[in-house]
Order: structure tokens, then C-alpha cells, then sequence
């Protein structure tokens, strides 16, 4: 077998696992990956086993190596420190909206609440809410009340979720790791 022929059955076999263990996940059946992926990882290693031509030397596993190391290295530190800054960034706030409520006890004993939700980064204040609800007993509450109460927080962050932050942060993350990789391989390529 050529090495052609090796990288694309590859190709090919980590293609299907991932389709199977995509379609387990939605199906809810989580037995298949357990087989397709070590069963992937056989045929891979015996379609390697047939390969005639020599595909990395010792230096070549060598560079490869240092260079995933040093690439996790320095992604892992670099990532908890991103991760640290970008979460105290979404949680503060200019970011997050303001979110009030107030309890208030009534004469025949039941409690009822007013939540009100406020532009993000701005002064509660008449001119900045977006909008508020009251709930008249808070112990008997309908299901549209129950529903109103839940969906404030959900709601509060749903322009970051319309721009697509969590696709982009992890396109940039892989990104990241990418180039990272790639610096180290050519440094340890001529190091070495």
C-alpha cells in the first residue's frame, strides 16, 4: 500500500466514526461509539501495518512530539488565563443586563414580586428598562408567570448567543492551537 492510499483510508475511516458517533449522539444510543472508535483505530493501525514506503523518521516523531507538547503547554496556561478574563468580562457589567426584584409581603400573607430587566452597562432608571413583570403570589404561580420568571436570565444573555459567540470562540480556539502548533513544529524543524 502507498502512503496515498494509507491517508486516505484514513480519511475515510475517521469520517465514518465520526458520522457514527455524530448519529449515536442524536439518536441517544451511546453504545456505538464505544464500538466505531476502537474499531476505527484498528483498521487504521492495520492499514499502516501495509504501508511499504517509510512514512516519518525518528526525527520527524521527535519534532512532532516536542512541538504537540509545547503547543499544549503553552494553549492549556494561556487558555485558563483567557478563560479567566473572558468570563469575568461576560459576567460584569457592561455586558450583562440588570436584572431587579422586589419582594413584597401583602396583607393577606402571600408574597408577590416585581422583576424588572434593565439595559446592560446602564443606571436602572425608567429610561433604560427594557421591561418588567409581576407576579401577584409568588406561591401560586400560573404557568405563564412561571415561565416569565424563568426566561429573564435565559433571555439576558441572547444577543451573545445570536452573534454566534460560542462557534467563534471555538473557530478562534482551534485557530489558536493551529498556529501555535505550527510555530513550534517550524522552530523545533530547524532546531533540529
Amino acid at each position: 500500500m502507498k502512503r496515498i492510499t494509507y491517508l486516505t483510508c484514513t480519511l475515510i475511516v475517521a469520517c465514518m466514526v465520526a458520522a457514527m458517533t455524530g448519529w449515536s449522539m442524536a439518536a441517544g444510543n451511546f453504545f456505538v461509539p464505544i464500538i466505531a472508535i476502537p474499531l476505527g483505530i484498528i483498521v487504521v493501525l492495520a492499514c499502516r501495518a501495509q504501508v511499504d514506503t517509510v512514512i516519518a523518521d525518528e526525527r520527524e516523531r521527535r519534532i512532532r512530539s516536542k512541538a504537540a507538547l509545547s503547543t499544549l503547554e503553552v494553549v492549556v496556561i494561556g487558555g485558563a488565563i483567557a478563560a479567566i478574563i473572558l468570563y469575568s468580562y461576560v459576567v460584569s457589567v457592561p455586558l450583562a443586563p440588570i436584572i431587579t426584584g422586589k419582594l413584597i409581603v401583602n396583607d393577606d400573607g402571600t408574597q408577590s414580586i416585581t422583576i424588572a430587566e434593565y439595559k446592560p452597562g446602564r443606571v436602572p432608571g425608567p429610561q433604560n428598562l427594557v421591561r418588567s413583570t409581576m407576579i401577584k403570589d409568588l406561591n401560586a404561580m400560573n404557568e405563564t408567570e412561571a415561565m416569565t420568571y424563568c426566561t429573564y436570565i435565559r433571555e439576558g444573555f441572547s444577543e451573545n448567543e445570536k452573534r454566534g459567540l460560542a462557534g467563534t470562540v471555538i473557530g478562534c480556539g482551534l485557530a489558536v492551537l493551529l498556529v501555535t502548533f505550527g510555530a513550534f513544529y517550524l522552530y523545533y524543524n530547524r532546531k533540529y
